[in-house]
């Protein structure tokens, strides 16, 4: 196959090869979920620690490169869910969902040839080479490198990787490095006590170049804690969308592959000249490219006169707040688009382009009128780009993204070339194959314009005639249709305004913190030497494990065939029974994240020009309608940990304005004594007593304010136990007790709080019947897996589904909150402004002179966005940072 082409000369063989081994991993090992991992374009965090990583690598060949773009789009004809993450490989992609199938209790098989891979080997995990058709487990890898999987990092590290340009240990081979590591079981080891090297040579070359064997070590890890945008479910295979595949595969001429396929419906054929007139033809695409003056006015007249039209923006970066305009395009009717380039290089766009300001002044009033309504692909981003040029676009209808994700929850991916795949029937040209990837990527503005034009005008196009589509499917479902007009439809600007905006960040208070958590984890590491008497390598679950089950014989390990398993529920465990090691190392793994996740990374991801953090809000991510947060996600930082209030005190107002924290009390239990209508908590409510008192009180006997501090505590376990579905089982392990014990405490609880127990058998039927739980707003929830064959799965879908409707409820809550108090704002004119959401809470700017007109209006606005059986209560704080006013 290695001179396989098409008739026209264009290489083939790559793309060929790709599909036969796509076709024998589902045929021999189908699979119940599935990925494809790509490659970042662009440098990771380990160009970051080392600028020479890989540096030697040649160029991927010219005939491979043109035959990636073609395979990108077999992947998603195929129905794959293929995906990239900035700042990381593949690797590491691939190492976290390996991880969490393995936890989930999957056999996870990898397929690929990439050696550094085999580190990811273990019971449940293995390597298949697709090309060599060989599967390699532990015995294979054992065999293969001399070492365990886990410590082929380590193996690296010593001996360097020439294919990764990692340096390792100058005079350090694969034999002595296997040897060093089996005597003393990891590097770490090895570089904390070079002393014990017997062999001199050896020990003076680690003595020297240590350093450069911790770098080594970094670069060779793959990290398996990656936070991904795609949950394990996302990746549930389906099968492919066959007449997708019978394109391709007539376009590459692959003859024996379309033969295997089902017979076409209808005859595929191209659209020629004479099928114009044919009227089950699709029309020919008219797309308009305007350079010239004459054809811009006329369109402009045409634009300026329609009711609704779909836009899109070309940029030179994702992010929208760094990004420049190269084009914009329209489309108003099926099949025809006009594309305008403003910022095409002059190699790109000979011919020349219209003036960007000129052009942006005419449209200004246009894109400004909320008469004319817009369309648009996640239109949040190209409104954000617009607003660089002082264009606030109003009239924002349909978003193609927004309305996939509603109707079509299980999805797996929203983007326009999934949404034309599954509502067109289309493939759609991609961004890579017109810009290339990695080190040959080039920036949309020196895409040459007749290769830029037909792309951004299918963009808009497409957008279109998805809209239309989708738009009819959500007016079949009145609750759906009324919750995107008034909930998410709405919220789009006031996001996108929010992101504009940005949150001020204190870099010297951060940088302390990161010298003081340097300070801290040390300090830790060197209690935790004393607790284990002797030093050891933290991180190494192996080294871990033996210290606590073995060498201080600690009850309730979990063996593994590789060690004893020291996740972070089997050490808080520990910890809840009083043991310090596992309370110690659980603080110091804690430390590490938060020091690597936010004070070391947050000041890089400051805006130069604004000063200021701006995260991206998404709306078409979550199971439930939360909004997450990324670049930076700041959603996820500890509110009651010291630590975590550290970070967010360095999240601090302008001078002479104050941060003012709006957050909803107990939400989701007030929502559950709604829809439950649960009388016992209804009436505590009302009442305004302590729910978790008051809970305690109905369990254990007493009055609400005798309650001790332990029974309070012991009832909020419970309370919000049974909020995420938690079994006696897992509720006993919470408290410490037995699970008799937990049973009879949930039994009780049911008996008290009647309506409870109805309303999440409601809720799971439901979920059973139709495949998904309903919020109090509409939204559906998908819960695929709740009638799985397999018990962890169906058990954990069965908590999704009791949690899903309250938490999904309380998600469209605090939207509807949030447009209430734009709204408010926008009507008192008001200067303060939303800055941030975190899950229950808004945190607001506020100037001082307005902190004490808007805590009445934020009041009205969250308090009132819904009418309940209880009421709704607002904690209001404020202070110079976000900790001081939470």
């Amino acid at each position: 196959m290695r001179n396989l082409a098409r008739r026209d000369g264009f290489p083939t063989n790559a793309i060929f090869g790709f599909i036969k081994m796509l076709r024998k991993v589902l045929l021999e090992h189908k699979p119940e979920y599935i990925a494809m991992i790509y490659d970042v374009r662009g440098p990771t965090f380990r160009h970051q620690l080392y600028d020479l990583y890989k540096a030697q690598r040649k160029p991927m060949p010219d005939d491979l490169v043109k035959q990636i773009p073609v395979i990108k789009q077999i992947v998603s004809a195929f129905n794959i869910i293929a995906f990239e993450q900035l700042g990381f490989e593949a690797d590491d992609l691939i190492g976290t969902l390996a991880k969490q199938g393995e936890q989930s209790g999957l056999d996870v098989v990898i397929v690929t040839s990439d050696k550094d891979m085999m580190q990811l080997v273990s019971p449940k995990i293995s390597i298949l080479d697709g090309h060599k058709e060989q599967r390699q487990g532990l015995l294979e890898v054992k065999s293969k490198w001399g070492v365990s999987p886990a410590r082929i990092p380590d193996l690296l590290a010593l001996m360097g990787d020439t294919s990764d340009n990692i340096p390792g240990v100058p005079g350090i081979g694969e034999k002595s490095a296997v040897r060093l590591i089996n005597e003393f079981d990891s590097l770490l080891q090895i570089l904390d006590h070079p002393e014990r090297i017997s062999n001199t040579r050896w020990r003076e070359k680690i003595i020297t170049h240590q350093q450069q064997a911790r770098l080594s070590l970094q670069l060779a890890t793959i990290h398996c804690d990656v936070a991904l945008e795609y949950t394990l479910e996302n990746l549930k295979y389906r099968p492919p969308n066959i007449e997708a595949l019978r394109l391709l595969y007539q376009e590459m001429e692959f003859s024996s592959f379309l033969r295997e396929l089902p017979p076409a419906p209808t005859p595929v054929q191209p659209v020629t000249s004479a099928d114009l007139t044919d009227p089950k033809a699709p029309p020919a695409l008219l797309y308009h490219t305007l350079t010239q003056e004459s054809p811009w006015r006329a369109f402009l007249t045409e634009l300026s006169q329609k009711e609704s039209f779909a836009l899109d923006t070309e940029t030179t970066d994702l992010d929208p707040l760094r990004a420049q305009l190269v084009g914009l395009s329209f489309a108003w009717t099926p099949r025809e688009a006009f594309y305008i380039p403003l910022g095409h290089t002059l190699t790109a766009a000979p011919q020349g382009q219209l003036d960007l300001w000129q052009v942006l002044d005419a449209l200004k009033p246009i894109l400004e009128n909320p008469k004319i309504l817009k369309t648009g692909q996640n239109i949040k981003y190209d409104a954000l780009v617009l607003s660089t040029y002082r264009i606030h676009l109003a009239g924002i209808e349909r978003d193609t993204m927004l309305l996939s994700y509603l109707l079509h929850g299980n999805r797996r991916r929203h983007n326009l070339d999934t949404i034309a795949l599954e509502e067109l029937g289309r493939t759609t040209t991609t961004f890579a194959s017109i810009t290339g990837s990695g080190k040959q990527q080039i920036g949309f503005q020196q895409v040459p314009l007749e290769q830029a034009a037909p792309y951004a005008c299918e963009d808009a196009e497409v957008a279109w005639e998805a809209a239309e589509k989708l738009h009819s499917q959500l007016q079949t479902i009145p609750k759906l249709a009324r919750l995107y007009q008034e909930i998410e439809r709405p919220l789009i600007p006031i996001l996108a305004q929010m992101e504009r905006t940005g949150a001020l960040l204190d870099r010297e208070e951060l940088a302390r913190l990161s010298a003081d958590f340097n300070l801290r984890r040390e300090a830790l590491t060197q209690e935790i030497y004393e607790l284990a008497g002797e030093p050891f390598n933290i991180n190494s679950t192996q080294q871990l494990g033996k210290i606590l089950f073995e060498k201080m014989a600690i009850k309730g390990g979990k063996r593994t065939k590789s060690g004893f398993s020291t996740d972070v529920s089997v050490l808080t465990l520990l910890a809840e029974q009083g043991y310090p090691m596992p309370q110690k190392v659980l603080h110091y793994r804690s430390l590490t994240k938060l020091q690597s996740t936010y004070t070391d990374a947050l000041p890089h991801l400051i805006h130069p020009e604004t000063g200021r953090v701006h995260t991206s809000y998404n709306q078409a991510v979550t199971l439930t309608g939360r909004l997450s947060s990324s670049d930076p996600n700041l959603q996820n930082i500890p509110i009651r940990s010291p630590e975590g209030r550290a970070i967010r005190a360095a999240f601090t107002a302008p001078k002479g304005w104050q941060l003012l924290s709006a957050d909803y009390s107990q939400i989701e239990l007030r929502l559950l004594a709604h829809v439950g209508q649960v009388s016992g908590l209804i009436d505590a409510f009302r009442q305004g007593l302590d729910i978790h008192s008051a809970t305690a009180a109905e369990l254990f006997g007493g009055h609400p304010e005798e309650i001790d501090q332990e029974a309070r505590r012991m009832a909020k376990t419970i309370n919000f136990g049974l909020i995420y579905g938690m079994s006696p089982y897992g509720l006993a392990k919470r408290l410490g007790i037995s699970n008799p014990q937990a049973r009879a405490y949930m039994e009780r609880y049911f008996a008290r709080y009647q309506g409870v127990q109805a309303w999440m058998n409601q809720a799971m039927a439901q979920a059973k019947e139709h495949g998904y739980a309903e919020t109090l707003w509409g939204r559906r929830c998908p819960i695929p897996d709740i009638n799985h064959s397999n018990r962890t799965l169906r058990e954990i879908a069965e908590r999704t589904a009791i949690n899903a409707p309250l938490q999904g409820s309380a998600a469209d809550l605090i939207k509807i909150a949030m447009i209430r108090l734009d709204q408010a704002l926008k009507q008192e004119n008001m200067q303060s402004r939303m800055i941030l959401q975190v899950h229950d809470e808004l945190v607001l700017e506020v100037p001082n002179g307005e902190m004490e007109t808007i805590q009445p209006l934020i009041r009205t606005a969250m308090e009132g966005a819904a009418e309940l059986s209880v009421p709704l209560k607002v904690d209001l704080g404020s202070g110079p940072n976000w900790a001081l006013a939470h």
